[in-house]
């Protein structure tokens, strides 16, 4: 498959970022905090009980309970009853979402290059380059995700108290989290590596067939990255366009 990486060349001193993935073929794997979408962690969690709530509620109680005043089965239920699992699993969303933050990397690519938008956003208003990186199929849906666009970002409470038991189910939601966006960034077509490290260079599963420079390249830019990656580009069958 093949997918698209967009980057600003107006600063020459970032040119190095440009560099490193087509002569190193390797890639910055971010922490979610530097990614552009401010509410990146805000959505909204439907906390009216399913028919599992009740029992994984009472399995996070037998963890964490520090009192034996009343069986874990009762304790989930009072909690029910009177309407406090939002108060009761705010500290559980808190640690989750800090996780989140401090453990997980996150690539952004998108699965088109022919945009106004994203040249404007990040092909530096068309001084810049779209990267054309082929990724091996096996890889979408294991490492590589389609971005999901919601009317609005809402997760059900379960998938939290199962997170907080089992460690697969916890990388699940960071998953969801991270792959979950509002119909405002649609058109980004946005495909994302989710990986269990952040702020590394890391190799890309694949290989790049085209570098694609904008519009707005200034000839002597132009020039000078050209005569940086020329030889790479031809000895590793790398086509080389202008728009």
């Amino acid at each position: 498959m093949k997918i698209y990486k967009f980057k600003d060349l107006t600063d020459e001193k970032k040119h190095s970022h440009f560099y490193q993935i087509v002569l190193q073929n390797t890639i910055w794997c971010a922490n979610p905090d530097s990614l552009n979408d401010e509410n990146e962690f805000k959505f909204k969690l439907d906390y009216n009980p399913s028919p599992f709530t009740a029992k994984l509620l009472s399995q996070v109680v037998t963890k964490f309970r520090t009192t034996s005043y009343s069986s874990p089965n009762l304790s989930a239920s009072l909690v029910l009853k009177h309407n406090r699992l939002e108060e009761n699993a705010a500290p559980i969303i808190e640690k989750l979402i800090c996780s989140c933050r401090n453990t997980i990397g996150v690539i952004s690519f998108s699965i088109i290059k022919t945009d106004d938008h994203l040249w404007e956003e990040y092909g530096g208003k068309g001084n810049g380059v779209c990267i054309e990186i082929n990724i091996p199929d096996r890889l979408i849906g294991k490492s590589y995700h389609r971005v999901r666009y919601v009317p609005e970002k809402i997760f059900h409470i379960d998938s939290f108290l199962e997170s907080e038991l089992f460690q697969d189910k916890a990388f699940e939601t960071y998953r969801n989290i991270l792959l979950t966006k509002t119909k405002k960034w649609a058109q980004e077509e946005e495909m994302r590596f989710i990986g269990k490290q952040q702020n590394v260079n890391l190799n890309i599963d694949g290989y790049i067939s085209e570098i694609t420079f904008g519009a707005q390249v200034p000839e002597h830019t132009l020039k000078q990255v050209e005569a940086n990656i020329v030889n790479h580009c031809k000895a590793n069958n790398i086509k080389i366009t202008k728009l």
